[in-house]
């Protein structure tokens, strides 16, 4: 859900509205005033066109109504893509590679402004994670201002002469802090790193990550301390065709799809024959409703180990970056599971994006 304000004219009236946006921004309410009883009720489908479901109390026009549906448009706009960019470090030599691959990517996505976070919290953590701090004491306030100010002109000569990087600590916690963050910013991508001892352990993300995955508001990327940026051309976004249509963030995945300019992938897991099953039908035809528009790459695979099957996949094709939408998929956690095999190990060069399932 996304709330936002609008402004249209409707006859030779300059009119404000509030618009609250649901189901992945295909059903919108428009409220004049907060909580008002009778409300505009619109919906919008994927390729753009709207039908107005009601009217509301208010005279307004066949040509007003267009008016509001542009005005929203606008907005939608801004949600697509990523102008506004977080990254998050602990100034390990993990999150300073992420942040690198951060500034590096922001040319290809456009980004105008990022910001440089780290959270310096009192507690002590596991070393194999992600951590707002490291194993040691916290940092303060003011040696944490200097490494971030010395993180920020490493990554300046990758940005856009035209992107603008903001630094900020402090000692929120860090999911907390980053989901504020991201609605005042306005951020389009939360970018993390993953720190571990040995090269199994490093597909272990800790906690934080873990909980950033399950809570974080915006699109989430995990960059792997290996992963040295290329130009992102061919994306795997990996899907078990469960409630494909209802669950399935379209309007942020294409925004940010397209502005990467990459080629789509779309991997169909296939536990036990399923693809033959007619619930399962139905949710292939809702997939290629979603996504034909883009003339994605459609593929199986039913490999008995799910995320390796995912992984082997990516790397046949030479994927540059594998999406996922772990609240739906359950092979997230599979996938960064210490326990997995080296083979699995050695994929993990490639960074994760994940995107968060609509409640």
């Amino acid at each position: 859900m996304e709330t936002f304000s609008v402004e249209f004219t409707t006859g030779c009236l300059d009119l404000s509205a509030i618009v609250t946006a649901f189901d992945h921004y295909r059903q919108f309410k428009v409220e004049m005033v907060t909580n008002e009883p009778s409300p505009i009720l619109m919906n919008r489908s994927l390729d753009g066109v709207w039908t107005i479901v009601k009217r509301g109390e208010r005279k307004i026009s066949d040509l007003g109504f267009q008016e509001l549906q542009a005005a929203i448009e606008i907005q939608l706009d801004k949600f697509k893509g990523v102008t506004h960019m977080l990254v998050l470090t602990d100034f390990s030599d993990a999150a300073q590679n992420a942040c690198m691959y951060a500034a590096a990517l922001s040319k290809q996505l456009k980004t105008t402004n990022m910001m440089l976070y780290h959270s310096y919290e009192s507690i002590l953590l596991p070393p194999t994670g992600f951590t707002p701090v490291g194993s040691k004491a916290a940092d303060s306030s003011e040696d944490s201002l200097t490494k971030l100010t010395k993180l920020k002109d490493m990554m300046q000569p990758l940005v856009s002469p035209k992107t603008e990087i903001k630094i900020q600590s402090d000692e929120r916690t860090l999911v907390t802090a980053v989901n504020m963050l991201v609605q005042q910013q306005r951020a389009g991508l939360v970018v993390v790193g993953i720190t571990g001892k040995s090269k199994l352990e490093r597909v272990l993300i800790g906690s934080n990550t873990l909980d950033l995955a399950n809570d974080c508001l915006a699109p989430l990327l995990i960059v792997p301390p290996v992963a040295v940026f290329k130009r992102i051309e061919k994306i795997v976004f990996a899907c078990d065709l469960r409630r494909v249509s209802e669950s399935t963030p379209v309007l942020a995945m294409k925004g940010l799809i397209d502005a990467l300019g990459a080629t789509l992938y779309i991997l169909n897991v296939d536990r036990d024959g399923a693809r033959f099953n007619p619930d399962t039908i139905k949710e292939i035809s809702d997939l290629h409703l979603l996504w034909d528009g883009g003339e994605p790459e459609y593929h199986y695979t039913s490999h008995e180990d799910t995320a390796t099957g995912i992984m082997e996949f990516a790397d046949k094709i030479k994927a540059d970056l594998v999406i996922t939408v772990p609240k739906i998929y359950g092979f997230f956690e599979s996938i960064l599971h210490r326990n997995l095999t080296n083979k699995l190990a050695y994929h993990t060069h490639l960074p994760l994006l994940l995107f968060r399932e609509e409640l």
